[in-house]
């Protein structure tokens, strides 16, 4: 595990460090956006030196990526909806044949744009990490290759819907459907980005949720027939029991209308709140399917970036309250990442093993 441990402690370290440059102390923005980079380049280095059994769905991958390679090129194109992948895929196959380039190919389309998003939009390195890796976005990285593409993409996307170019956001989240077809909810993106839920709909967003959670099997079974325009999207009700992250967002729901002054609230900020909505919604179905979380992992993967940016346009009275919750957060979430490791490792990211290490197989 001493991997994910440097991973995890090596860019906090460095966020909270009072380094000098100059003679002078290096500022607090230029640690936190420093000790982000350093986080990303480590998961990177982490992403292409694994072995394909860290990640469960490697080995079915690398047993595509040596078929594709003896396929032609319209056998291999059209082997599946995701043709972005699957051009990927042959392009890579027909210039080396190396599964590993693939893999080094995936982990920089998967980072990209995902890390430069961090960098930019975080305001607290430490808190973002510590609620990063506890997301299932962190664990899709080592093992979903297409959908950690789109969920990457989609932070391209993200630019796009900000800065209003409507054509090329359409375009972008086309290209990420043809990387998994889950993406096409990442047109949702572009209204939400720009509806002013303030604290003033507090009201009907409470009535919503509610009317979700209390009926969430009749919606879910009339959303499945829709999602099946979209994707092989299985509808089946099984129970999985999976309240846990649905907890966990109702509570930064809550936590991020208690704490904020709506006046210090920006675009981005409101926008990303929007989406924590729409991530909480979508997982009040996860308890129905198993895959029915993957539909919000687009909007999951900015919770990390919004909760410290909420932190910061605190509310003078909840000062002392946001900066405790801050810490114990840093502190809940990077401990229960190690303790949890074993419970949650259904994508097999546990041990980490380097690629020259010995495996079973």
């Amino acid at each position: 595990m001493w991997p994910y441990a440097v991973l995890i402690f090596l860019p906090m370290v460095v966020h909270h460090i009072k380094l000098k440059n100059s003679g002078s102390l290096i500022r607090i923005n230029d640690r936190n956006k420093a000790a982000m980079k350093l986080f990303w380049l480590l998961l990177f280095i982490l992403l292409i030196l694994r072995q394909i059994t860290v990640g469960t769905d490697l080995l079915n991958y690398k047993r595509i990526f040596s078929t594709i390679m003896f396929s032609s090129w319209k056998d291999a194109v059209f082997r599946s909806p995701e043709i972005g992948f699957n051009v990927l895929m042959k392009t890579i196959a027909n210039i080396s044949g190396e599964f590993r380039l693939f893999l080094i190919v995936c982990a920089i389309l998967s980072i990209c744009f995902l890390a430069a998003g961090y960098i930019k939009y975080s305001e607290d390195t430490s808190l973002s990490i510590a609620i990063f890796i506890s997301t299932s976005t962190f664990l899709m990285l080592f093992s979903g290759l297409k959908q950690a593409i789109a969920i990457s993409l989609g932070f391209f996307a993200f630019e796009m819907a900000r800065k209003r170019r409507l054509i090329i956001f359409i375009a972008v989240v086309l290209i990420a459907m043809s990387f998994h077809p889950s993406a096409f909810m990442l047109f949702f993106m572009y209204p939400l980005y720009f509806a002013k839920l303030t604290k003033k709909w507090i009201p009907g967003i409470v009535f919503a949720l509610v009317t979700i959670f209390v009926f969430n099997e009749q919606i879910f079974r009339y959303l499945t027939r829709l999602l099946l325009m979209f994707t092989e999207y299985e509808g089946t009700i099984s129970k999985t029991g999976a309240y846990t992250m649905l907890i966990l967002f109702g509570l930064f729901s809550i936590f991020s209308y208690v704490i904020p002054d709506e006046s210090k609230m920006d675009n981005d900020t409101l926008g990303m709140r929007n989406f924590l909505l729409l991530a909480f919604a979508l997982q009040m179905f996860a308890p129905l399917n198993s895959l029915a979380m993957r539909m919000g992992y687009y909007y999951m993967a900015f919770i990390p970036i919004v909760i410290p940016r909420i932190i910061n346009r605190k509310r003078y009275r909840w000062n002392q309250v946001a900066v405790f919750v801050e810490y114990l957060m840093i502190v809940f979430f990077s401990i229960y990442f190690f303790v949890s490791a074993e419970d949650n490792n259904v994508l097999s990211t546990f041990p980490y093993r380097f690629f020259w290490e010995e495996t079973l197989l």
